[in-house]
């Protein structure tokens, strides 16, 4: 009777234990900030894929940077996320505009990287050693960028983005999923 007992609660425990154990398969997504428009300097997207997130660990000053710039009766804006927790590469995320204004609520078409009245999406791999890799969006490898908010008295910039991009190799970069909260400078 003793035995049959343990034999039942090891059984139990088993089954009600075995659940646990499984090791969760854990969304890229997931690791990805909330899609926020409170100037909170978040920023977040997927790489190929692969959740990317800015973290700061040496020689960076910051890990996430916004400026709107109003020079020359012109408006550039800069949006940049670097990480640097990968020993072989800097990565860094980069969006902006030259000589256009921002207004929220708009979709503004990545294309040609620094063109005049455009604007632009880039991905770079620094690698401590050897060359840059970087890829640009192109007027053939495109994406969008969608200003939730624009509050020019609080200096908050919000937006989502996904795009491709080329580098010289003609191979592709597939960024989705993105999205930031920043205060920005001017």
């Amino acid at each position: 009777m003793k035995n049959n007992f343990l034999i039942t609660l090891l059984i139990c425990a088993v089954f009600f234990i075995s659940p646990s154990c499984k090791k969760k398969n854990v969304s890229p997504l997931s690791k990805l900030p909330a899609a926020t428009q409170t100037g909170a300097n978040t920023f977040g997207c997927l790489i190929n894929g692969a959740a990317f997130t800015p973290h700061r660990r040496f020689f960076l000053n910051s890990d996430v940077q916004a400026n709107y710039i109003y020079y020359n009766g012109e408006y550039y804006l800069t949006i940049a996320a670097s990480n640097d927790s990968d020993d072989k590469n800097l990565i860094s995320v980069d969006l902006g505009t030259t000589k256009l204004p921002i207004i929220e609520g708009q979709t503004l078409n990545l294309a040609r990287y620094n063109i005049t009245g455009e604007a632009f999406g880039r991905l770079a791999y620094i690698p401590t050693l050897g060359n840059i890799n970087e890829y640009t969006t192109t007027s053939v490898s495109s994406g969008q960028l969608h200003i939730t908010k624009f509050d020019q008295n609080r200096q908050i910039i919000s937006a989502t983005f996904s795009f491709d991009a080329l580098n010289s190799s003609g191979e592709t970069a597939h960024i989705t999923d993105g999205r930031f909260d920043m205060k920005y400078t001017q």
